[in-house]
């Protein structure tokens, strides 16, 4: 008996993602082991490698979520969907940010 492995059933959001706008120069690695996601995120304009959490894969939604926390103090939350159009994905994402602000004379 002939075993066949198809190599086609890679998981559409594995690999190294990078935004489309060519003015992120982050990255994110996404795998996944034993069914289970492990993402990696790094910048690759000064080598900053945030912290990641809360890693969530959601099969019935088919999405996947995680946080990033940054040196600066910035709390990025990511949510990864597959694209109909292969090495594409839909990301929406939210953050934290930190302004100073000063006192207006009335």
């Amino acid at each position: 008996m002939t075993n066949i492995l198809d190599l086609n059933t890679r998981h559409p959001l594995v690999g190294i993602w990078k935004c489309c706008d060519g003015f992120s120069d982050i990255e994110i690695q996404i795998d996944f082991h034993d069914g289970k996601p492990d993402v990696a995120v790094s910048d690759k304009y000064d080598g900053e490698v945030p912290e990641v959490s809360d890693v969530r894969w959601s099969p019935e939604q088919n999405r996947l979520s995680f946080s990033t926390y940054w040196s600066s103090g910035r709390v990025v939350k990511y949510q990864f969907m597959p694209s109909p159009k292969t090495g594409r994905a839909g990301v929406t994402f939210s953050y934290v940010d930190h302004e100073i602000w000063e006192r207006r004379e009335s």
